[in-house]
């Protein structure tokens, strides 16, 4: 062991750190920095959150560092945000470090002021300075230092920026002085509370002050920690409380903050160009507007269409497919296969001529080991029965069929992820980064928000469902920002019944070319309404109540391409770790049902369903078997079969329609195992699958009724 002043741990003085702060705001990061490689991960007792522990040794003394889940209050609205308070309440932490954004730094003081009455040694980090300071904006960190009376310091902690100051500031956090009134009523209400209240490791106050704000999440603390007669007490007193004020508690609490908030952004925080701001500030409102909204939403449609639709899935695809992969990869491959081939046919052929003293040698022509010709006045040699290939030719031939052959993981998976669906994809991640980095899509989510009250969901479900447009595992797991349980069986349900992932929405996009404009409308009017039902109908069926909507609303900007890049690039790293080995698994599952001749026996089984109830040919059966591992290499089979013209427009529609309704795949399964239970998992698998295809049958159906053709 070495004797440097890190490693000389000194017996008995260990001490805590906790990272708070907004979600995405570089918490990890710092976290990483802080920790090294000492490092674990866990689920938070009695919940599905995970938390991340480290260790940091500092001037000999040993921290255990601990990462919170992101939180934009510290009265919580979901599981993530209450794990994060329950870890300042019920620990004795010293050293509490909130990583704020300093591009939204309103946002973060609004957390802040929560922190400082809880009286915590806290430090205020305000990372992603260089984004703050190439969009203009400048803060005071001296200035917020002496009004908040805490430590500020600034880092980028991307580039590592003032992390060794943020490090050595650890050792000297500040419990603030700093304190704002709230209105007579409500200070009454507080000191009666606090009255009540026993010895916390966080002040009093704070904990009154989530109580008046009607934090339902601390009932069961209060069971453990309250006397029942003060619990009574308290309720009074909150009862008294809120029939002397006009609105609700909750409300009043967090305009006094909003406005403090306020007081001290106009002291420390300026930006440059106020005319740039103004106009942001006018976009954003236009893009929720009931009327004007629609026509960003339009616009937004539109571009990609355009972006995804006809330069990805046109141009960059037909590059790939028809130029690099067709006339080079794929023929290069085939042809070094056959080599092998033909060099083991041939060496075969020439020991069985000698065999039967047939003049023959490797320059001859030759039928793959089934005649030999010596030259075009020769007779034909026949191999007599009986005399077979060695097991070397067998072996290749299957390796031949494995990587080249129809289900080939050359010809089929990487032709198909590479050639099809990656240049789809690429361009839906580029223009997703640009739509998640101007600010927009928070914005949906808020012009949407009365659309999704009809179905019993609070308005963060949109986030969700926006996110599983990149990817529903993904989008799964974030359904823990929602606070009640129907919210999110619910939103897991419409994320997996029709929410197509970014390599399944590319390949639509791609089959939306080859359809009219009136087929296009028909195939987002069906899964919209789809969605409504099942959305309307589920909250119908599943009790409970939602929760209320408060969203933060990052101001609308142009998009920094650096941003785009790394988030692009970090998308299609995702893309190549976990799609492309689904799309070899995929080809895989189909050749050894080839082999094995159980895919004809499926495809026969499955073609009258197919063939008769959705109107499709028989060979589509393959795509929808394949679906059931994985949406979106089902969606490139029809996608291929289209370019083949194996399909018309009215089919492509109906096929569009059954895939998107499918289940993602096998991965998104076991998410939903993990976040609801096994029970409920298969419960929706066993109502999705059949939906599908009814919904595709049905739609044939009135396809043929009305005589409409595409």
């Amino acid at each position: 062991m070495s004797d440097s002043p890190e490693n000389q741990v000194e017996a008995n003085n260990s001490a805590s750190i906790v990272l708070v702060g907004n979600p995405n705001v570089g918490k990890s990061v710092i976290f990483s920095y802080l920790t090294d490689k000492y490092v674990t991960v866990s689920n938070f007792p009695g919940t599905t959150v995970e938390i991340s522990r480290g260790k940091l040794i500092l001037d000999g003394r040993e921290f255990s560092v601990i990462d919170t889940p992101g939180t934009n209050s510290f009265i919580p609205q979901s599981e993530d945000e209450k794990v994060s308070r329950d870890l300042l309440v019920n620990s004795k932490h010293d050293v509490v470090i909130q990583v704020a954004d300093s591009k939204n730094l309103g946002r973060a003081l609004f957390n802040t002021l929560q922190l400082l009455e809880m009286r915590l040694p806290l430090v205020l980090n305000l990372n992603m300075t260089d984004e703050a300071r190439s969009r203009g904006i400048t803060i005071d960190n001296e200035k917020l230092g002496k009004i908040l009376g805490i430590p500020v310091i600034s880092t980028t902690a991307t580039r590592r920026k003032g992390l060794p100051q943020l490090k050595k500031q650890i050792s000297t956090p500040a419990i603030s002085e700093y304190r704002f009134d709230y209105s007579p009523e409500i200070e009454m209400g507080i000191t009666s509370i606090e009255y009540l209240l026993p010895e916390l490791y966080i002040s009093k106050r704070s904990v009154a002050i989530m109580l008046l704000s009607g934090d339902r999440s601390l009932t069961e603390w209060m069971k453990e920690n309250v006397s029942p007669a003060n619990i009574e007490k308290i309720n009074s007193v909150i009862s008294n409380t809120q029939e002397a004020v006009n609105d609700s508690l909750n409300n009043i609490i967090s305009a006094y903050r909003l406005n403090s908030v306020e007081r001290i952004l106009n002291e420390v925080y300026t930006i440059k160009s106020e005319r740039k701001k103004q106009f942001s500030r006018e976009i954003g409102v236009l893009s929720m507007h009931p009327i004007w909204g629609i026509g960003f939403l339009l616009a937004a449609l539109y571009l990609t269409y355009w972006f995804v639709g006809l330069i990805g899935a046109g141009t960059l695809v037909d590059f790939f497919e028809t130029v690099l992969f067709n006339q080079y990869i794929n023929p290069a491959c085939i042809n070094l296969f056959d080599n092998l081939l033909t060099f083991e046919h041939t060496r075969e052929i020439e020991r069985i001529a000698w065999e039967l003293s047939i003049p023959f040698s490797a320059s001859h022509e030759l039928s793959t080991g089934i005649t030999l010709t010596k030259d075009v006045v020769t007779p034909v040699y026949t191999i007599p029965d009986g005399i077979s290939l060695t097991l070397l030719q067998q072996v290749l031939r299957f390796i031949n069929d494995l990587f080249v052959g129809e289900f080939g993981i050359i010809t089929m998976a990487l032709s198909y992820g590479f050639a099809i669906v990656l240049p789809i994809v690429g361009t839906f991640f580029i223009l997703f980064s640009f739509l998640e980095d101007s600010g927009y899509l928070p914005r949906l989510a808020v012009m949407l928000n009365r659309i999704f009250k009809a179905i019993g969901l609070n308005g963060k479900a949109i986030l969700p469902m926006v996110l599983g447009l990149g990817c529903d595992t993904m989008a799964t797991m974030t359904t823990r920002i929602l606070e009640t349980r129907k919210e999110r069986i619910i939103t897991i349900l419409l994320l997996a019944l029709g929410v197509p992932c970014s390599a399944q929405l590319g390949v639509i996009l791609g089959m939306i070319g080859s359809i009219s404009t009136a087929g296009t409308i028909i195939w987002v009017g069906v899964i919209l309404l789809v969605l409504y039902i099942v959305g309307y109908l589920s909250a119908k069926l599943i009790k409970g109540e939602a929760s209320s909507f408060i969203l933060e609303l990052p101001p609308i900007r142009k998009p920094v391409i650096s941003n785009l890049v790394i988030k692009t690039f970090a998308r299609i790293e995702w893309y190549f770790k976990e799609v492309i080995p689904l799309f070899i698994l995929g080809t895989l599952v189909l050749f050894i049902l080839d082999i094995t001749h159980l895919l004809s026996l499926i495809r026969d089984a499955g073609s009258p369903v197919v063939q008769t109830f959705l109107g499709l040919p028989a060979q589509t059966t393959d795509a929808f078997l394949v679906g059931f591992f994985r949406r979106d290499y089902g969606a490139v089979y029809l996608l291929d079969a289209a370019m083949e013209g194996l399909l018309n427009p009215n089919q492509i529609l109906i096929s569009m329609v059954t895939i998107t309704l499918f289940v993602p795949c096998i991965a998104n399964v076991f998410i939903i195992i993990k976040e609801l239970g096994i029970k409920i998992a298969v419960m929706m698998v066993m109502f999705i699958f059949p939906l599908a295809f009814l919904v595709g049958g049905i739609l044939n159906f009135l396809l043929n009724l009305f005589g409409i053709n595409l």
